[in-house]
């Protein structure tokens, strides 16, 4: 392997023009902020050089080169500077022997928005977008202040994004080839394209994931007419292991030619696949394992009508799907469970484990098992309902509330998997806690549950604050009478669980 020497950045002369009120230029500054970056980072030896593409000379374009190639709408595909780097990329893909990362040497950064409808070459480079979008108008705006809060979330952890794959490339080229073939799509995630108000989070989670070794796709921005994302968006979920979406409160622009927003579609076919992949995985042996988690915002103030469709339909979508799950969580609980769904397979590798605060029901206890499922702040007002059932013979299990978040949610599926019915208790929660649960109840069977559901039922303590008619259409049990609790309350789940109903 051939060892980097150089970093060439490639500019547009006229993209380093003098911003006003600085004396330097937009790919002056982006040098200078780079060079420093990759200096904190031990490269101190690493020669960077800047280049524009009229003074680009083809005997630059080496291996042992790494080429910044700086884009913006000034960018023509007649440019001589830019043919000679579009025909070296050309020629990396074409020359590539299982050396798929080869063309990592070549980095795109949009010094603002850029179509890429001319420039095919470059949609299957790692692209960074160091520009921002008004949360207003939803127009891209071009960053020339560099300090200050806006330039922090968007243009430094962009540009923080690039020094990590620069430094991620240099660390590969450096380790020998060690021959091992190593299972890529089993540690790749396809990262959704999100709303407006979630474009930082998504960041985030992207970094995260990067950060622990992971590979995330898509690599650039969905773009193109319909057909064209389709194809990008089914091509990359080919290619992963898990699928993320995060959903918030913007729906997002309906695609030209489709009523439907970018994030709507991604969902949908992201189903598609789910639905296909396992059909054809129940006629082979050797089964091609792919889950989803779909992460709801808890903060959507400004929701629209639509987004709210949108996301009941995601809600009741995803319990006909044994391997999708929806989650409404913070976000860094939502990491934790994203890197423990690829590390330790999730749900796909169900060998008992160990684990602080789980009783296994005894085998030889034929009594009924009933989960009682209700939250930290419910706990000590539901234990009058769980003592009432042990006093009528049936095991009770419930929910835990510390240690790890993985435990909690293995012993949560454990208890999904192995009751015979389930109550959940609706105190001092919301209406959008008890329909997540209701959903986790419907599929169960995907956490492996072989037996039927014998009842389901939500105990209310007080005013029934959800639509009834929900429940009703779920085949789930109304009970309390908005009282003091009483063991009469439960009469109607007892008696189904006898048979008497």
């Amino acid at each position: 392997m051939n060892t980097i020497e150089k970093i060439l950045i490639v500019h547009s002369e006229e993209d380093d023009l003098a911003i006003q009120g600085d004396d330097k230029g937009w790919v002056t500054n982006f040098f200078k902020f780079l060079s420093s970056l990759l200096l904190h980072m031990n490269y101190q030896d690493l020669l960077l050089e800047s280049c524009s593409l009229s003074q680009l000379k083809k005997s630059e374009l080496k291996k042992n080169v790494i080429v910044v190639l700086v884009v913006s709408p000034i960018l023509t595909v007649e440019n001589k500077g830019y043919k000679m780097i579009s025909s070296w990329i050309k020629q990396m893909i074409s020359s590539q022997k299982g050396f798929e990362d080869e063309v990592e040497r070549c980095l795109v950064v949009h010094k603002t928005v850029f179509n890429f409808q001319n420039f095919p070459e470059l949609l299957n480079l790692n692209n960074y977008q160091l520009y921002e979008i008004d949360n207003v108008t939803g127009m891209p705006r071009e960053i020339n202040r560099f300090f200050g809060s806006e330039a922090e979330k968007n243009y430094w952890m962009k540009l923080i994004d690039l020094s990590f794959d620069i430094s991620k490339y240099l660390s590969l080229k450096s380790k020998k080839n060690e021959g091992k073939i190593i299972n890529k799509r089993e540690k790749t995630v396809y990262l959704a394209e999100v709303g407006k108000d979630l474009i930082i989070q998504r960041d985030m989670m992207r970094r995260e994931l990067r950060s622990h070794g992971f590979e995330v796709l898509p690599k650039n921005t969905i773009t193109g007419n319909l057909r064209e994302m389709k194809m990008a968006i089914k091509n990359n979920l080919s290619n992963a292991r898990l699928s993320l979406h995060l959903i918030g409160e913007d729906y997002g622009d309906s695609i030209e030619g489709c009523d439907l927003s970018l994030v709507d579609l991604q969902n949908e076919i992201a189903n598609e696949y789910s639905d296909n992949l396992t059909k054809e995985n129940l006629k082979n042996n050797e089964k091609k394992h792919f889950g989803r988690l779909i992460w709801i915002s808890q903060s959507k103030k400004n929701i629209t009508e639509r987004q709210k469709i949108f996301i009941e339909n995601i809600k009741t979508g995803a319990a006909l799907y044994e391997e999708t799950e929806v989650l409404e969580v913070d976000m860094e609980e939502m990491k934790s469970i994203v890197i423990e769904e690829i590390e330790t397979g999730g749900r796909f590798y169900n060998a008992n484990r160990e684990i602080s605060g789980y009783k296994e029901p005894l085998k030889t206890d034929s009594s009924k098992i009933i989960y009682l499922i209700l939250d930290k702040e419910d706990c000590e007002e539901g234990q009058l309902i769980a003592k009432a059932l042990k006093r009528k013979g049936l095991q009770v299990v419930q929910p835990i509330f510390e240690g790890e978040l993985v435990d909690v949610r293995y012993i949560h599926q454990e208890n999904l998997k192995r009751c015979d019915a389930a109550i959940i208790y609706f105190g001092n929660t919301s209406e959008s806690w008890i329909k997540t649960k209701l959903q986790d109840l419907m599929k169960s069977p995907g956490f492996g549950r072989e037996k039927k559901m014998t009842a389901k039922a939500v105990y209310f303590r007080g005013e029934k604050r959800m639509d009834v008619n929900y429940l009703k259409k779920n085949n789930t049990m109304i009970l309390g009478e908005q009282a003091e609790f009483e063991i009469a309350h439960l009469k109607p789940f007892l008696e189904l669980l006898e048979g008497k109903k």
